[in-house]
């Protein structure tokens, strides 16, 4: 139908929380997108507090 689903994940690595979302007409890219987003920003986040 063309409709936009959008998907809401919320992440936590035991000290931080954080939430990311994913967009598209699709539902398994919005999930996608959502759950490489929350995998990325984990990692910078374990980066800049190794550093």
């Amino acid at each position: 139908t063309g409709a936009t689903t959008c998907v809401l994940i919320d992440t936590q690595n035991g000290s931080q929380q954080w939430s990311t979302v994913g967009a598209s007409t699709n539902i398994i890219e919005a999930s996608w997108l959502a759950l490489a987003d929350s995998v990325e920003y984990g990692l910078v986040c374990v980066e800049k507090i190794s550093v």
